[in-house]
């Protein structure tokens, strides 16, 4: 396998990258390897991307309130006969 260097990485870059490749649990080789491959068309990309945006919000509820929520839309359950006459 080849070795090469980059030169005149600058420091925003380089933290970057480092986040990059720690949130996706990778070394930084792995990740520039991965990166490198997709830019040139050997490797695709994932088709769905996962997004974390909102997972503060999954599970957020708590009994009370997940049963007052039930509660609160057991009415779209019932169907109204005279509007099916």
């Amino acid at each position: 396998m080849k070795t090469i260097t980059i030169r005149g990485i600058e420091p925003e870059l380089d933290r970057t990258i480092k986040s990059n490749a720690s949130a996706e649990n990778l070394s930084v080789n792995q990740w520039m390897l991965k990166v490198l491959k997709r830019s040139v068309g050997l490797e695709k990309g994932k088709v769905f991307i996962r997004h974390r945006d909102l997972d503060s919000l999954a599970g957020g509820w708590t009994k009370k309130e997940s049963d007052k929520f039930l509660e609160d839309i057991s009415i779209f359950e019932r169907i109204d006969d005279e509007v099916w006459k």
